[in-house]
Formats: structure tokens, C-alpha cells, sequence
């Protein structure tokens, strides 16, 4: 028996908890009974209450808390109920609506509900984006006859007890199902590409479809775009178009997933609603056209996207083939930043929720200097063009705003499409674009993403199945959109991939744990702007330049099936943290030169181009699944990660901190006090830090390595410390008798990054000595750069799955006899694979 605790206080709803327990296990239909009950905190002390191990816990069911039990009584109970194997949830309240209020948001409460979550990665029923994005949906006249006042109150309502009820019970049958009882959410594969019937007539449509179900594809997707096919006037929907396309590719036996099409409201929704476009920095607005041309915090899109969001699911759920629903596409993929009108009402309503008094953000901006001081939350202004450049603590926090707000918008999608269906629900993000990942996927039940390498730059294909698989915990990765042979569009033309390349990513992404390999597109563009991108077929319907490739690559999936639905994903002990913080803080302070995704790319290139195969972790993931962990570019280590790390430095792991970890605060102003690392500063001992751009050749930071000289580029940090790299020396230049390396038994810190990281002598014995050793793939093989690799095991035996990605001949080195896909023997020994070739390596286990 596995029971759910809805807790708090005092229970506000009183919902018919038996019924709710008899529609889950309808809903589920699972083999593991449960029951659903009510804690009152205010008659049970949680702490001596029995509960089962794997029983689920959700605390905050119910309206009203405050900011103090959130931060301090929160983070207690769910340390005790983490002792105890207890699954634990985070609930957002049920607000009241205020008569005066045109803009709901997140409260100080949801911040730190949201926040906790982080920390601990903890699943979080949003009660309140559920409600909200239900009242956002509601006319003037339906909000008077679904709310009523609340006693006592004159200027607060809330929904109806029995409207509410009836709300709840779907959605939490739903939201439970989805979060607890349905472990595999895709059960086969999906190959496949994206549609856009909405752009041919009806013979083309049928033949593509036809033709797709002949070549072996069993995926589509559509529908991301095609919202004026939905709605072609303000609230007049064609809902027969979806019915009858969905009903065609099921015909064909054709697996969909299905956009909710949000980022191209139709041009009657602009004229309707001109103040919703986005504003950009300079002040300008933004036209209608392309896509992303309205910005998500205003009112009427919420409204009129989470309506149609409604109308699709619930067309979609009477389709069993659809096996996913994405929202939107490629969140900020054309725009960043908005300071329409809508967000600028927003900015000072959040910077009071997020700070509570205008002293605290004063203090942490140190708006002291320059005379920045504000008086109240409605003066602070947005970061828009001034003669220098704005406060970093401003630009932080604007950059938060704008990523927290979009999460939002999406978590109202999200729980409009759960209360209507059971159906998986993705979003396609990318590491190109500007977004607070993990909270965006908390909400939703799978990760998707969309990747675009050039064959010259293949390592941009690796990395993206090394960060997206270890963003949740599940193994359900989707590739939804991915290059057949090049990218365009009218402003740019790309050169197209060489054959075979696309076969070592269709390899490898199967092996990695991929659930769909999506093309974008089937058919290529006839019009708009992306008519150079390569498809597999052409606009004319002749094969496209990847089409050979394609059909290649769909018989690896056939080959290959069987072995992948016997094994599961063995992942590498070696992790390389990864954090959309980061990139933001590397927004906020560029310094001229640093970027991001191109600085952790090099990062990484430096792990991958040495052989170690390194998952992309988040820095809320528990350390103690690795063997070693690196930490570089956090700027920001607050208690939690340093708690995280001083843990895993106790239970022996190997712990590489650097460059630039540490070094600012969490509002990106420098750190005060005698220590310029904070607390990671005094936890390592070091003193008398300083920061320098390490370029000119007379001022350049160095190291001797044994024999040979390492020169470091960028920002680099210096210190006093006794705890030095065995045989590595800091050549002194302008930083004094400062160090630039410290180790002190299995922690090391890197004040900086080699410029030639591919050659660096320092990152050589990095490798050999400190991250090698950590890797336990290295008892059975050795690869060079240029091959990948991704290790499955069933019972019986460890497969490596090797693809050398690059052009040339690449060296691998077997240590233990191993079997080829057909049982035949490879010996131990130096072997080699060609250029975008792809090998099975299967190793039988020792009993």
C-alpha cells in the first residue's frame, strides 16, 4: 500500500480523499494500491508521524503560508522525510484573486517553493500556475459566476468550493499519474521528421505522409506553427483540421508529436492586441512576423495561448498516437529580453516578492556608488540603454526575471494540457538559448532538445547528448529536431554535411538513450526564410542531399533495436557540471571575451579530446554518483553547492573547482571581506586573491609543468596558499608570489584556463593523473580524439558503442578480448576506426 499525504496546517479544500484515491487507480491502473489522505501539521507532528518508505509526501496543500516556513520549516521537514525514503513533493498555494489585480505572479512564497526545489530536486505541484492559467482563460461574466468573495474580505475572491473541487479532482489524478505511476513514457522509438501540411495543399500532404510510412520512418511532428489554422478569427476554432490530420497519420500507422503552436500568434491576434509585441532594448517594437514576435508576459496571449493550448488536448486525447505534446518551440530561440508594458508593470511587482524590502536590494546591489540608490520597487528601472553600462546586480537581476517569467508562461501550458490528458509533455530547448532549464523541465514529464552540428565541429552533437540525458532523473531523452545534411536560411547559406557523418550521430545518439531522432524538416520550405535548409526530400519532392543518409540511418535503428531494448545506459563516473546560472552570470559579466556555450564547449573539448567520455550534470545533482566531479565558471557557490561538495570531498571523490568558481555573489557584485572566494575561499585556505586578464605576452600567467612551459589566456585568479600541484610551478609575472593551482589531497582548484586547452601540458596531467583514474571504462577500453563513446549493459555483458565522428583514421585501444555485433572476436590491442565509422564492442561479464 502506498499512500499520498496531501499536508498542511489546516485542510482549506476538503476534498473527497476516497473518491480522488478510486479515480488514481482507474486513472493508473497500476499494480501498487494507493490511497490518498489529509495531514493537518496543526493536530499531527510530522516528525513522530509513521510513514512508509516510497510514501509520497506534498507539502503545502492548501492556501496561505508564509515566507518564514518556507525558508526554515520547509528545508527541515524535508531533510527528515528524505531520511526516511519518503517520495516528497513541493505544493504551491491556492491564492485569492484580488478585485484590483490585473497581473498574478509568483508570490515570495513560490520563489522559495521554486528555490527549495532546485536545491534539492524535488518534484513541485503547481496548484497555483493550474488555478492562475484557469482564471487567465475565463471571461469577465464566467469569473462572477465561478468565484465569490471570501469572508472578511472585501477585495478577495476565490473559485468556488464546488468548481474548485471538481478542478482538482481531474488535475490531481492527472499530475499523480503522470509524476508517480507511469514510469516509461515513450515505448518505441520514434524516426522520424517534422510536417507542415499547413504549408501544401492536400495530394502533397498525402503523398509525404505515405512516403515517410515507406521509407521506415514512424514519427512525425507537427503543429508547432499552425495556430491560425486552429483560429483563424479570435475565438472561432477549426478544430476539424487537427482532427482530420491526426486521423490521416494514424491511418498510416504514424506515431505524432504535437506542438502547441504559441510562438506565432496570427496577425488578427497583433492588430487585436499591438501592446503585446515585444519591446526591444533599444525601445523599438517589434513587428509582427517570423515568430516570437509577442511577448509571453502579457495577459491577453497567456489568455488566448492557454485557450488553444485546452482545445488541442482535449482533440488529442482521443488520439493513442500521439506519444507527445510539445509547448511552444524553442523558447527565446529569436528574442531575450522584453520591456514592453507588460513587463514593465511585472519588473517592480517581482523585485518586491523576490526581495522583500527596497533596503535588501539596495544593499545587495550596492547602489551606494554612482548615487543608484532607489527609494521604492516602482522606481527601479529596467536595464534599457544608458550612456555606460547598467549596475550588475540590475542586469542579473532582469536576466532572472526574464527566464522565470517565460517558466511561468510554460508551467500554465503544462498544467492546462495535465488536467486534460494523460500525454507526455516535452519542450525542444537548446543550448543556444538563454533559459532556466531544470525549473522549464520540472514541469514537464520529458526533456527534448534540437542540435544542429556542422560534421567540423561533430563534438556539438556529443555534448548535448551528454547534458540533456542528466537534466532529469529518467533515462527518456527526445531529439526532436536535427539536421539531415546542412542548416539555413535566406541570410545565410551552410555547408552540408559529407556522407556517413549522420549515421555516427544516429549511433551514438541510440546508444546514449535517445527515445526519438527527429529531422527537421521532412519536406523542405517552398517560402518564408529557411528555404536553403536541407531536408530529406526537396521542395519539389525529389531526394535532398541527406536522404541516402537518412535511410541509413534508419536501418541502424532496425539493426540495432534489439540489443538497445536488452541493455540500459551505463553512464561515465566522471561528471563536468553545467549550469544555466552560469550563463546567465557570463551574460552579465562578459569581460569581453567570454561567452558561455563556447567557453564550456572548450571545457569540455579539453575532457573529450584526452578520451574521457564526461556526463553534463546540473548543479543540483547529487555528486556521489561520480567518481570525479568539475566545477568550472560557477561564479556563484552558494551553501548548497559548497555543502554538496565539502560531502563529496568526505566520501573520497576527486573534486575539480575552476576557473572563475566562486569569485562573485549570487547578485554578480564581488565578493567583500578579507577573502575573495567567499567561503569556497576560506573552506581552501587561500589568501590575498587578485584577477587579471591574462593576454599581453610580458603579463601572461604561467606554469611549469615538469618540463614544459603552460601559458593561461582569459581571467585568471591568483593567491597565496601552501597547497600547490606536485611539479607544477607559477612562473611569477605581475601576480607576485601568487599560485594559480591549488591541490590539497583529491580537491583542486584552477585559477585559470590553458589558452591552447587541446594542448595544454597542464591539462594532460590533469587527465593522466587526477580525472583518468576515476574513469572505470578504462579497465576494458582507451579511445583518442575523435571517437565517442557510450557504454549499455544488460546481465550478461558491457557494450561500448564507438563512433569516430571526424574525417580521419582514429586509433582505439582494446584491454580485454571483446565480441563485434555478429560474435566475432576482437582481441586485445591497439585497433582503429575510419573516418564516420561505427563499432559494437561486447564485453562478457565475469560472475
Amino acid at each position: 500500500m502506498l499512500t499520498i499525504y496531501l499536508v498542511n496546517e489546516h485542510d482549506e479544500i476538503q476534498l473527497n480523499y476516497s473518491d480522488l484515491s478510486e479515480n488514481l487507480a482507474h486513472k493508473t491502473s497500476s499494480s501498487t494500491k494507493s490511497v490518498i489522505k489529509f495531514i493537518s501539521t496543526a493536530e499531527t507532528d510530522l516528525t513522530t508521524f509513521d510513514f512508509g518508505k516510497d510514501d509520497i509526501v506534498c507539502l503545502g496543500f492548501g492556501h496561505h503560508f508564509d515566507l518564514n516556513y518556507v525558508q526554515h520549516t520547509m528545508p527541515q521537514l524535508v531533510k527528515m522525510l528524505k531520511a526516511r525514503n519518503t517520495q516528497i513533493v513541493l505544493v504551491t498555494e491556492l491564492r485569492y484573486f484580488h478585485e484590483n489585480e490585473t497581473y498574478f505572479d509568483k508570490s515570495a512564497d513560490e520563489l522559495a517553493i521554486h528555490q527549495l526545489a532546485y536545491d534539492q530536486r524535488l518534484k513541485v505541484l503547481d496548484l497555483y500556475s493550474y488555478l492562475n492559467a484557469w482564471y487567465q482563460q475565463l471571461s469577465a461574466s464566467k469569473r462572477s459566476e465561478k468565484l465569490e468573495r471570501v469572508k472578511n474580505a472585501s477585495d478577495l475572491y476565490q473559485i468556488k468550493k464546488s468548481i474548485l473541487k471538481q478542478l482538482l479532482s481531474c488535475y490531481l489524478t492527472s499530475w499523480f499519474s503522470r509524476k508517480f505511476f507511469v514510469r516509461t513514457k515513450i515505448k518505441i522509438r520514434g524516426y522520424g521528421a517534422s510536417l507542415y501540411p499547413e504549408v501544401w495543399d492536400k495530394l502533397t500532404n498525402q503523398t509525404d505522409i505515405a512516403e515517410m510510412h515507406k521509407i521506415g520512418m514512424n514519427t512525425v511532428r507537427i503543429g508547432e506553427f499552425f495556430w491560425d489554422k486552429l483560429e483563424p478569427q479570435e475565438d472561432h476554432y477549426n478544430m476539424e483540421y487537427l482532427v482530420n490530420l491526426l486521423s490521416q497519420l494514424k491511418e498510416h500507422g504514424l506515431q505524432v508529436i504535437l506542438g502547441i503552436p504559441s510562438p506565432t500568434p496570427p496577425r488578427w491576434f497583433t492588430l487585436h492586441y499591438p501592446e503585446s509585441r515585444i519591446v526591444n532594448l533599444r525601445g523599438e517594437t517589434e513587428e509582427h512576423g517570423s515568430r516570437q514576435h509577442v511577448c509571453t508576459n502579457n495577459l491577453n496571449y497567456r489568455r488566448k495561448a492557454y485557450q488553444l493550448a485546452r482545445k488541442i488536448a482535449r482533440v488529442a486525447k482521443d488520439f493513442d498516437n500521439i506519444i507527445a505534446i510539445q509547448i511552444d518551440n524553442e523558447f527565446k530561440c529569436h528574442v531575450d529580453q522584453c520591456f514592453c508594458e507588460s513587463c514593465q508593470r511585472l519588473w517592480p511587482q517581482w523585485l518586491k516578492e523576490k526581495y522583500q524590502t527596497i533596503e535588501r536590494l539596495n544593499t545587495v546591489w550596492g547602489t551606494n556608488l554612482w548615487s543608484e540608490r532607489y527609494p521604492d520597487f516602482q522606481s527601479v528601472v529596467m536595464p534599457t540603454k544608458t550612456p555606460f553600462t547598467h549596475n550588475s546586480g540590475l542586469v542579473n537581476a532582469f536576466r532572472t526575471f526574464t527566464a522565470d517569467t517565460l517558466n511561468d508562461f510554460a508551467a500554465g501550458l503544462a498544467q492546462t494540457l495535465i488536467a486534460e490528458t494523460n500525454i507526455p509533455i516535452t519542450h525542444n530547448t537548446s543550448l543556444n538559448f538563454n533559459l532556466m532549464n531544470y525549473e522549464l523541465f520540472n514541469q514537464l514529464d520529458l526533456v527534448g532538445f534540437d542540435t544542429y552540428p556542422m560534421y567540423d565541429q561533430y563534438w556539438n552533437f556529443p555534448i548535448n547528448l551528454d547534458l540533456w540525458r542528466n537534466l532529469k532523473d529518467t533515462d527518456e531523452v527526445l531529439l526532436l529536431e536535427t539536421g539531415a545534411s546542412h542548416v539555413g536560411y535566406i541570410g545565410n547559406y551552410v555547408t552540408p554535411h559529407p556522407k556517413g557523418f549522420l549515421q555516427t550521430e544516429v549511433f551514438l545518439g541510440l546508444a546514449a538513450g535517445l527515445k526519438s531522432f527527429l529531422f527537421w524538416p521532412y519536406r523542405a520550405q517552398p517560402a518564408g526564410v529557411e528555404q536553403t535548409h536541407g531536408a530529406i526530400v526537396t521542395q519539389t519532392g525529389t531526394p535532398d542531399l541527406g536522404y541516402d543518409d537518412v535511410l541509413a540511418g534508419q536501418k541502424l535503428v532496425q539493426k540495432f533495436k534489439q540489443k538497445l531494448d536488452n541493455t540500459v545506459v551505463k553512464k561515465s563516473k566522471i561528471a563536468l557540471v553545467y549550469s544555466d546560472n552560469a550563463k546567465r552570470e557570463m551574460h552579465v559579466e562578459t569581460g569581453g571575451i567570454y561567452e558561455y556555450r563556447n567557453t564550456i564547449t572548450q571545457f569540455y573539448k579539453a575532457l573529450v579530446s584526452r578520451g574521457v567520455s564526461v556526463e553534463l550534470i546540473p548543479d543540483n545533482v547529487d555528486f556521489q554518483n561520480f567518481n570525479c566531479v568539475l566545477i568550472p565558471y560557477i561564479r556563484d557557490v552558494n551553501s548548497q553547492l559548497l555543502a554538496r561538495m565539502k560531502s563529496f570531498i568526505s566520501a573520497g571523490g576527486q573534486l575539480v573547482v575552476g576557473p572563475l568558481t566562486g569569485d562573485r555573489t549570487v547578485e554578480m557584485t564581488w565578493i567583500r571581506g578579507h577573502n575573495g572566494l567567499g567561503e569556497l575561499g576560506q573552506w581552501l585556505g587561500i589568501k590575498n586573491v587578485v584577477q587579471y586578464l591574462s593576454e599581453e605576452k610580458r603579463t601572461r600567467a604561467k606554469v611549469k609543468v615538469d618540463q614544459s612551459i603552460d601559458e593561461f589566456g582569459g581571467l585568471v585568479t591568483m593567491f597565496n596558499t601552501d597547497n600547490t600541484m606536485k611539479h607544477v610551478e607559477t612562473i611569477h609575472t605581475v601576480a607576485a608570489d601568487r599560485s594559480i593551482i591549488y591541490q590539497r589531497g583529491n580537491l583542486t582548484y584552477l585559477g585559470g584556463m590553458p589558452k591552447d586547452s587541446l594542448n595544454s601540458p597542464l591539462w594532460d596531467k590533469l587527465v593522466d593523473e587526477i580525472i583518468k583514474p576515476c574513469d572505470e571504462d578504462y579497465t576494458y577500453i582507451e579511445i583518442n580524439w575523435g571517437i565517442f563513446k557510450y557504454r549499455r549493459e544488460s546481465e550478461d555483458e558491457i557494450q561500448f558503442y564507438l563512433a569516430n565522428m571526424s574525417v580521419d583514421r582514429v586509433e582505439y585501444e582494446l584491454h580485454q578480448a571483446g565480441y563485434g555485433e555478429d560474435d566475432d572476436v576482437i582481441n586485445p590491442g591497439k585497433h582503429s576506426l575510419n573516418g564516420f565509422e561505427c563499432k559494437l564492442i561486447r564485453i562478457k561479464k565475469v560472475r
